[in-house]
């Protein structure tokens, strides 16, 4: 694992690997339920829940946009929130 607990609780190496670019599955939780905030319905139906049992988003290339682009734009909600709502989607 490229994740490893060096010292400590390992709370500081499990915070990485959750917001780690190459993870990201935080990121399309994060947009999904902003997504539901907005619309009343997310992306993936069940937001707590996008493992195996999880019905498969309506819209996986829109999520993967939205999720990568959060990222890059260094998880800036305000730039999320603003890309929603002025989205002509």
């Amino acid at each position: 694992s490229e994740h490893t607990i060096a010292s400590g609780s390992g709370r500081l190496e499990l915070a990485k690997a959750i917001v780690d670019p190459r993870n990201p599955l935080t990121a399309r939780v994060w947009v999904n339920r902003v997504w539901k905030q907005y619309f009343g319905a997310g992306l993936v139906p069940t937001p707590s829940d996008f493992g195996v049992r999880a019905s498969p988003p309506s819209h996986p290339e829109l999520l993967d946009y939205l999720a990568s682009e959060f990222i890059a734009h260094g998880w800036d909600n305000r730039w999320l929130h603003r890309l929603i709502l002025t989205s002509e989607t």
